[in-house]
């Protein structure tokens, strides 16, 4: 498929455009957030509770990836996504699984649940959201006292533009043109402020080596994971 170009378009618009034209797009083994889910998932199922039965909200969950995860390993998810082509897709997955998503067209800005998620996930997502500080927010009041934030992004830096923009985008051109703006990456120092400030401190956090192949770092100058917990 040629590569799409999707600079100067709404952010939810780039996925509403990618799931119409290529409904497969999400659920390819080779696809990168498939991979990358592969390493992500068993990082975060690592360092929490036992997710049975715990109330869990994915935000920015496009087709659908961590959402069906977090349901076969017993959890009761809620997964919001700006991009009702892509909540199509992941509805449909979800049933041919038979899994149980509770899948709602919604912007994290706009959220406005009060204490009720013991986790609250936004995974690639921020670097994408028009108004970060109001995402967390929203995330954060939609947390139970005590409760987790999983979080994953990219790093503000020469090597992430590097990495995620120059080299995917522009050299091998196996990503969106103008699928990820560098004046939305997040410096960690930055985020964990952020998130002080609504009273959750990050307690984990790892990096994400993209090159010479996937995999975990101690590094967090490309990409980075990880949890913060809510006070009481």
């Amino acid at each position: 498929m040629p590569q799409a170009d999707v600079r100067f378009i709404p952010e939810f618009e780039k996925y509403d455009r990618r799931s119409t034209q290529d409904p497969r797009f999400w659920y390819r083994p080779t696809m990168g957030l498939q991979r990358l889910e592969r390493l992500r998932f068993p990082w975060f199922e690592r360092r929490l509770p036992s997710l049975e039965g715990l109330l869990v909200l994915d935000i920015g969950c496009g087709g659908g990836i961590l959402a069906e995860d977090l349901a076969r390993a017993g959890a009761i998810v809620t997964g919001i996504d700006p991009s009702a082509a892509t909540l199509r897709l992941a509805r449909a997955h979800a049933r041919q699984l038979g899994l149980s998503i509770d899948y709602r067209h919604a912007f994290a800005e706009d959220l406005r649940e009060r204490r009720r998620y013991d986790v609250v996930f936004a995974v690639d997502v921020l670097e994408h959201v028009e108004d970060l500080e109001a995402t967390l927010r929203a995330a954060m009041r939609a947390l139970k006292p005590r409760g987790y934030f999983g979080f994953l992004t990219h790093n503000s830096t020469l090597e992430a533009f590097t990495e995620i923009i120059w080299k995917w985008e522009y050299v091998r051109r196996d990503s969106s043109r103008g699928g990820h703006d560098f004046h939305r990456f997040i410096a960690p120092r930055d985020l964990a402020q952020m998130l002080r400030r609504h009273r959750a401190r990050i307690t984990h956090m790892s990096g994400i080596r993209w090159s010479p192949r996937l995999a975990l770092t101690r590094s967090t100058r490309v990409s980075y994971l990880g949890l913060a917990r809510l006070a009481r």
